[in-house]
């Protein structure tokens, strides 16, 4: 009785902590602009398979914890949308927030989504040895694949057509960087505002040396935009410029052209030390596949999207702390070696999937064009591996006693 009483408790628990989430992340104010209009779109717009992903994973724990409390099924489900829908509703009122029925419809796939993980729980979570090595085996492989497709993803994507520069552009979507840019040098051509020569696209590809001269403008309070590269369509496919204290390089991806969002590479605190009218050198230029940026005499090099950055393409905030943002790395890597450990057994299929995952950890970035992989992002994969290991006792106990209704 006590036994069920404590599993009936951290039900509830995590019941609530869902809704926290879901409370939390869609109804505290993201701006002071009001958009009070709903939008009948599914996908909307450029990063619409962004949202679509966010909000089904917002959700799925929602589900879940719902079929946990012996809520299953098409009322569950409802109450999910529901929900979802009172929220959008909510957010014609709240500052910086935005309504849609894609909202909505993806929230409710994810609670459905959660549900039904739930439900086949006792099949998948603790199977027999056989099976669950086996298991194993494709957890390695699948998060093999997602490493691969994280690179793919992450790779420029600069399209074969007129490329335009342009100086401290006053962009709708950015504060205006009121910077003076002097000069400016791709690889070994120096270049002007307007048409750029047809060999850009392919230096640009190709990582070519960058450098720029200017005289510094004002802070601004979000990335703002010293030089830009567009093509014949005013699409935005390289961009430079400070964001705060940091120098931001942000360049087109496979991601971006595809709905997923935008993450960028920084030099963090580059322009602490920079005032108005000071004259500021820029260099960009890639080493391997990492990147060294570089601010008068602030430098870095090794920069770049590394395996753990694949979470940035569903949401990538730009001003939380940096430790975050490798903490997120981390937990990502974690996340897909947590099966591997789940499901390991004392089998040759299990040892051949720890060898596979460590193996694409470490040659992957390599193959696909990342950054090698960082300390922070293995120890990741080594907390995650093992939390599978000490979830599979916890498990079984859990199963059996709901399987014995003790």
């Amino acid at each position: 009785m006590e036994q069920r009483l404590s599993r009936t408790t951290l039900a509830r628990v995590v019941l609530v902590a869902s809704l926290a989430c879901i409370l939390g992340a869609t109804l505290v104010p993201l701006g002071t602009e009001f958009q009070p209009v709903f939008v009948s779109c599914i996908l909307c717009g450029s990063r619409g398979w962004a949202d679509a992903v966010a909000n089904l994973l917002l959700f799925m724990p929602l589900g879940a914890a719902l079929a946990w409390n012996g809520r299953v099924g098409l009322r569950a489900v409802s109450y999910a949308f529901l929900l979802s829908a009172s929220i959008e509703l909510a957010q014609l009122i709240i500052p910086g927030r935005d309504s849609s029925l894609g909202d909505v419809t993806f929230n409710t796939l994810g609670a459905a989504t959660g549900q039904i993980a739930a439900l086949l729980a006792r099949r998948w979570l603790v199977p027999d040895a056989p099976i669950a090595s086996r298991l194993s085996l494709a957890a390695a492989a699948l998060a093999t694949a997602i490493l691969s497709l994280t690179g793919a993803l992450l790779a420029p994507a600069i399209p074969a057509s007129t490329l335009s520069l342009w100086y401290a552009p006053n962009l709708p979507e950015m504060p205006w960087y009121h910077a003076r840019v002097l000069t400016t040098r791709l690889g070994d051509t120096m270049v002007r505002p307007g048409v750029l020569p047809t060999r850009s696209r392919q230096l640009l590809l190709g990582g070519a040396p960058f450098s720029t001269t200017a005289i510094a403008g004002p802070p601004v309070p979000a990335l703002g935009a010293m030089l830009v590269i567009e093509n014949d369509s005013g699409g935005q496919l390289y961009l430079v410029g400070p964001d705060r204290d940091d120098l931001v390089l942000r360049y087109q991806t496979r991601a971006a052209t595809w709905g997923l969002d935008q993450p960028d590479i920084r030099l963090r605190g580059a322009f602490a030390a920079v005032a108005r009218g000071d004259t500021i050198r820029i260099d960009l230029r890639r080493h391997g596949n990492a990147w060294c940026l570089s601010l008068n005499l602030v430098q870095r090099c090794g920069l770049g999207y590394t395996v753990g950055a694949a979470w940035a393409m569903v949401l990538f905030p730009r001003h939380w702390a940096p430790w975050s943002y490798t903490l997120l790395g981390a937990m990502w890597v974690g996340g897909l070696a947590l099966p591997i450990g789940l499901w390991a057994r004392p089998r040759i299929e299990s040892a051949v999937a720890v060898a596979l995952f460590a193996g694409a950890v470490a040659v992957v970035p390599s193959l696909v064009g990342l950054a090698a992989t960082p300390a922070s992002e293995w120890c990741g994969a080594a907390l995650g591996y093992a939390a599978g290991l000490a979830l599979q006792p916890v498990l079984r106990r859990s199963l059996a006693a709901t399987a014995t209704g003790s």
